[in-house]
């Protein structure tokens, strides 16, 4: 299964935010979205990421001045991408073995979406599922 099919299950929109931006702000952005990361832009052009762990680090650091600290400064910039046409078996390899849990989805330059382990994970297993009942099928015949 591809990322551009993943795509399709989630919500349309890409929460992001300029780079310019304050750790509050983001923060804020976050808990209001129930997400646990936003793409960080410039001049709609993707930077970085800011993600719960990023949040984690800076709040260890400099917890009283959130409202102060830019989104530049602590947001993560080394980044692996998706293409729509890669598979989910793949992206979820990638994101297991360099440790970490959203991936941006461009589509050349264009921010398509984000794709989030938990996403791949729920891919995985319901890819799996329906080849298992293929398999039973055969094997058993329909039930």
């Amino acid at each position: 299964m591809s990322v551009k099919e993943i795509l399709k299950d989630k919500a349309s929109s890409v929460l992001s935010i300029e780079e310019d931006r304050n750790v509050l702000e983001a923060t804020q952005m976050m808990v209001g979205a129930k997400v646990g990361s936003l793409i960080v832009t410039f001049q709609g052009k993707l930077v970085g990421i800011f993600t719960e762990r990023d949040l984690m680090r800076v709040v260890a650091k400099d917890h009283n001045k959130l409202d102060q600290i830019k989104l530049k400064d602590v947001m993560t910039t080394q980044l692996t991408v998706a293409g729509p046409e890669e598979d989910v078996d793949d992206i979820l390899n990638n994101m297991i073995t360099k440790r970490f849990r959203h991936m941006p989805v461009l589509d050349g330059d264009k921010i398509i979406g984000l794709i989030s382990i938990g996403d791949a994970v729920k891919t995985k297993l319901n890819k799996t599922q329906a080849e298992m009942n293929i398999l039973r099928e055969y094997m058993y015949g329909p039930h």
